[in-house]
C-alpha cells in the first residue's frame, strides 16, 4: 500500500514539472533603475546564490528585492562562471505548474544570463 502512494505521487510530481499547460510570462521588475546587458536586452538583475547545502538544492538566482528563481536549465548556459554572490542579467519566463524539491522559490526558465 505504501509502495502504491508513493509510486502514484512520484509519477504526479513528475508530471507536472514535465507538462506545462499555461502561457510563458516575462517576469520584469521595476525598469526605473535596470540596466541591461547587451547580450540580454530585456534582462533584470539579479544574483547567483549556491544553495548546495540544502537538501535538494542548487543554484537559485535572487532578484533585487530578495525574490528567490529556481533555474530549470542553467546547465544549459556556460557563458557565465558559477559563483556565489556574482551578480547577472537574466531573463526567463516562469514555469507554471511544477514543482522541485528545493521549494525556496519561482521555478523558471532561463532565455538569456550573462555577467553584469
Amino acid at each position: 500500500m505504501k509502495v502504491c502512494s508513493f509510486l502514484t505521487i512520484a509519477i504526479f510530481t513528475i508530471c507536472c514539472t514535465t507538462i506545462s499547460c499555461s502561457k510563458s510570462v516575462y517576469m520584469q521588475e521595476s525598469k526605473t533603475e535596470e540596466k541591461h546587458s547587451e547580450l540580454c536586452p530585456n534582462a533584470v538583475e539579479a544574483t547567483l546564490k549556491d544553495l548546495t547545502g540544502l537538501d535538494g538544492c542548487s543554484w537559485v538566482l535572487e532578484l533585487d528585492s530578495g525574490k528567490k528563481l529556481e533555474p530549470s536549465n542553467l546547465q544549459k548556459f556556460d557563458n557565465i562562471k558559477l559563483e556565489d554572490g556574482k551578480k547577472v542579467f537574466v531573463e526567463y519566463k516562469t514555469i507554471h505548474n511544477a514543482a522541485s524539491i528545493c521549494m525556496v522559490g519561482t521555478i523558471i526558465e532561463i532565455i538569456c544570463i550573462s555577467e553584469k
